[in-house]
């Protein structure tokens, strides 16, 4: 008598979330907003004074909208980046893509990003808002499936972001 045995595989989980130790209270609400949101617009940016949460509630998001994206879900601290020419490599080097080209940073990005289906959380833009703002509208413009979850203490300022 043969028997036929099904192993059920789990793909490896592509991106750079953390793992969240302590459960998650509140922002329900909030929580759903953001994720219908990240279904229509390619930018959503998470504002507030310092502490209040925006970072936590993001990754938790993330986290839930995760198997919405098939090639992973990205976290790109930005707290410790001094250098604002080093965004785009930073982002570069989060996605485990490495330029040996001497094409440019940004361009190697938009690339890459393309054809995939992405969520890239922005964390922490407040003090490299210009540079955030013009490196995801250039991003969004040339990958339509990708969608940018940022934090920061004011808005982005571009088109689509919301």
């Amino acid at each position: 008598m043969n028997t036929v045995t099904t192993t059920l595989v789990r793909r490896p989980r592509l991106g750079t979330l953390p793992v969240q130790v302590t459960s998650f209270v509140g922002r329900r609400r909030e929580a759903a907003e953001i994720k219908r949101l990240l279904g229509t617009a390619p930018v959503v940016t998470l504002t507030g004074v310092g502490g209040v949460g925006k970072t936590r509630l993001a990754l938790k998001v993330a986290a839930e909208v995760e198997r919405a994206f098939s090639d992973g879900v990205w976290l790109i601290e930005l707290a410790a980046l001094e250098v604002p020419e080093m965004l785009a490599p930073t982002v570069l080097s989060t996605l485990n893509v490495q330029n040996h080209s001497s094409m440019p940073s940004t361009e190697v990005l938009v690339n890459h990003l393309r054809d995939r289906r992405i969520l890239l959380v922005l964390d922490n833009c407040e003090h490299l808002l210009d540079e955030c703002a013009v490196l995801a509208a250039t991003l969004v413009s040339s990958a339509p499936e990708l969608r940018i979850l940022a934090t920061s203490r004011e808005a982005l300022g571009i088109a689509g972001e919301r």
